[in-house]
């Protein structure tokens, strides 16, 4: 019901991803304490909203358990008791907009104070240790696709963070999109990964070299999630994003038990993602009208 505290959360993480713009507001309770992360974000020198930072999924509560975890009733108890103090120390904002670990599973203290929800879907794998099982998993298009592209296409763990961004843009503008996010934001959060041991790039590459498809990765408290992808539009049919794929969700297994596809709502991107036998989990997106509070 309530989750443990996740990378997003990490102050390393966030002190990349928004500098001086996060906050943290805390409750201890008998459980352990209770944190309210967020990033405070500025716009035309009026407009404030409490938010979540690029390449942060999800933040919002968490958890830091200590010596038990409290039972389903008990975490009700905690959220009833300790949600309205957190909310009430938030700074004036014009626009709150969060999206909560899938793990948070009951946000009705935020509905009694106002606040709308809607649900949306990631996926995920989970035992990903038993690699055979994962396998027998996907669908039948993806293992053919996979073992075509492994007979001429292999997976490089050395890569540079500006490998992958290229692969992204590439993405990115044959879907008419921006990218979001300037290259030196993946750089940082790449090395500054790898460094602690919690991330990887993989890149999928033919036998000249060049890259076909990347993803990253990062990992923490055995969760893994595949956070970045890219592919080269013109060369997506050799199957190499599926292949990558498969080979970051064994490359996870090393480090993790769950495997987060990180999913999206949009039906090319979600069709994509189903090829790999993950179920769907719902997670929440908690907004509040707007209006200055």
């Amino acid at each position: 019901m309530i989750p443990m505290p996740s990378i997003f959360e990490q102050p390393w993480w966030l002190e990349i991803c928004a500098s001086d713009n996060w906050r943290c507001e805390f409750e201890d309770t008998e459980f352990g304490r209770l944190a309210f992360t967020y990033i405070i974000r500025q716009r035309g020198g009026f407009f404030r909203e409490i938010t979540r930072p690029p390449l942060t999924p999800f933040l919002g509560l968490s958890l830091d358990v200590g010596d038990r975890s409290p039972t389903h009733g008990e975490a009700q108890n905690l959220l009833c008791r300790h949600v309205p103090f957190l909310l009430d120390k938030l700074p004036k904002y014009h626009r709150f907009k969060l999206n909560f670990h899938p793990d948070f599973t009951w946000w009705s203290p935020f509905f009694w104070k106002g606040f709308n929800q809607h649900t949306r879907y990631s996926y995920r794998l989970k035992g990903i240790s038993d690699t055979q099982s994962i396998w027998k998993g996907f669908n039948s298009n993806a293992r053919r696709n996979i073992k075509k592209a492994e007979k001429s296409l292999v997976i490089d763990t050395e890569s540079e963070a500006s490998v992958l961004y290229r692969l992204f843009e590439k993405t990115m503008d044959h879907q008419g999109k921006k990218t979001g996010y300037q290259e030196w934001l993946l750089t940082d959060l790449v090395s500054e990964a790898k460094r602690r041991g919690n991330g990887a790039v993989l890149i999928c590459r033919d036998e000249e070299g060049t890259p076909h498809s990347g993803v990253f990765l990062v990992w923490y408290n055995r969760e893994c999630y595949y956070l970045v992808g890219g592919t080269d539009p013109e060369l997506r049919k050799s199957g190499a994003m599926m292949m990558t794929m498969w080979h970051a969700i064994q490359y996870a297994a090393k480090y993790a038990d769950i495997f987060d596809f990180e999913g999206s709502m949009q039906p090319g991107i979600d069709r994509f993602l189903r090829n790999f036998g993950g179920y769907p989990v719902p997670y929440y997106q908690i907004s509040k009208p707007l209006w200055l509070t």
